[in-house]
């Protein structure tokens, strides 16, 4: 049996206590110390074990060529003329529907979204002057309501159904 160097040192880490001694030991193949406990025959340092393991194999995932979100859909039919029933592929019905085709949502851009914050703030200003002006509830409630709508584009929530509604 091979015998390797072996070491007592204090500890100097912030997790050692600084009066206890530690046993280090030279690796058997680059002769690097490491801390290691008392029964420890011999031992191998990270580095050695890195350099002796292969890198890891890294999986990504290709693209299928459907659109994201097809296995939720009622129905889907592929380019290929498969059809899908939410995401189980239906293979007596395969070349009897047309392919699937999906609308893009227009995203609004950053600019965008600040100029439609702007407009509903200015409205929100102009609808508050009309509200102290109005006598009767029936025609506060619908000042109240539009408010209330260029509220929530004010505070950053958008959606498609309220921009088109304020503001065509």
């Amino acid at each position: 049996m091979t015998e390797y160097i072996t070491e007592y040192r204090k500890g100097r880490r912030w997790n050692e206590n600084s009066e206890t001694l530690y046993k280090f030991m030279e690796c058997k193949i680059c002769g690097a110390f490491e801390k290691v406990c008392e029964e420890t025959e011999a031992v191998t340092c990270y580095e050695c074990v890195i350099e002796m393991s292969d890198p890891p194999e890294i999986k990504t995932r290709g693209n299928t060529g459907k659109v994201s979100g097809w296995h939720f859909m009622k129905e889907f039919v592929d380019k290929n003329g498969n059809v899908y029933h939410k995401g189980v592929e239906q293979p007596k019905l395969k070349g009897t529907l047309t392919p699937t085709v999906v609308k893009k949502k227009n995203k609004l851009s950053k600019k965008e979204k600040q100029k439609y914050k702007n407009e509903a703030a200015i409205k929100v200003a102009s609808l508050k002057k009309e509200l102290k002006g109005l006598r009767w509830k029936k025609d506060k409630k619908i000042v109240m309501q539009k408010i209330k709508n260029y509220s929530k584009i004010m505070s950053g929530k958008f959606t498609g159904a309220l921009v088109t509604k304020l503001f065509s």
